[in-house]
């Protein structure tokens, strides 16, 4: 049952922060006239703090206290799966073209979730790691 929890708010915080990334995107190339991998970097970066607060706070919600250490560990976990994300951004704009570049990223998104998911719940909010601090 638990799990059923922190799955149905990764969801939603997961939701809240991709149309956080995806808005910047798209108003950064449609308004700024910004390259879609360099509004991607700064998407990333806006939706970063919504998941840290929305996951420390919600979906793993056993951690009761914010701290650079889980903050960093979070932001490593984010930052190793944003550059995954933004080399299969590359190629899929690649093979896609510029024109693809919200549906695209919304796929990279999606895969970059479960990445997210499974190295948080196992290790940035694992109980037994943040128990003892």
């Amino acid at each position: 049952m638990h799990l059923k929890k922190e799955l149905l708010m990764f969801l939603i915080v997961g939701t809240l922060a991709a149309l956080a990334h995806l808005s910047i995107v798209w108003l950064l190339v449609g308004t700024a006239g910004l390259a879609p991998l360099q509004a991607n970097i700064i998407g990333f970066l806006g939706a970063l703090n919504i998941s840290y607060l929305g996951h420390s706070r919600f979906t793993f919600s056993q951690v009761k206290k914010l701290s650079i250490k889980t903050f960093a560990q979070f932001a490593t976990i984010a930052s190793t799966g944003f550059a995954v994300n933004q080399i299969a951004y590359y190629y899929g704009l690649q093979w896609f073209g510029q024109s693809f570049y919200l549906p695209v990223l919304m796929v990279i998104l999606v895969l970059a979730a479960v990445f997210t998911f499974v190295f948080s719940k196992l290790w940035v909010f694992a109980i037994s790691e943040h128990a003892k601090t």
